[in-house]
């Protein structure tokens, strides 16, 4: 998939002053800008392209590397450890291109950011 930044259509809005029909919500990314700043100021610059997949596996299973992923057009979520394995799984064969389900468009980003202090961060985009 393209790092571009990833939009949803909303559901045609009525009379009562929502939305127009039509109008695309931005999901943020972290990827396409190719830069992030967490919620404690830290600015983080995208290290590279695309990791391999061993390399992403790595930074996943990391406890000191913080693991932020993204999904819709909300905030986002930054992954516990407890949590890590599970988000591996579901991650791992598109990263690896093994998904075969013609129905399924899901996809994966993912990318390394590094900050002034040499500190890594995962960053995981997720679209459907």
């Amino acid at each position: 998939m393209g790092k571009q930044a990833r939009q949803r259509r909303q559901a045609p809005a009525s009379s009562d002053g929502s939305s127009p029909v039509g109008d695309a919500i931005p999901w943020p990314s972290a990827i396409s800008p190719g830069r992030w700043v967490d919620a404690d100021g830290t600015s983080w610059r995208l290290r590279g392209g695309e990791p391999p997949v061993k390399r992403v596996e790595h930074l996943l299973r990391s406890p000191d590397v913080p693991v932020l992923h993204f999904y819709g057009p909300d905030a986002p979520t930054e992954v516990a450890a407890a949590d890590r394995e599970a988000l591996w799984q579901r991650v791992r064969p598109y990263l690896r291109q093994t998904v075969q389900e013609p129905d399924d468009h899901t996809s994966f980003d993912v990318a390394e950011f590094k900050d002034d202090r040499r500190r890594y961060m995962l960053v995981i985009e997720e679209s459907r």
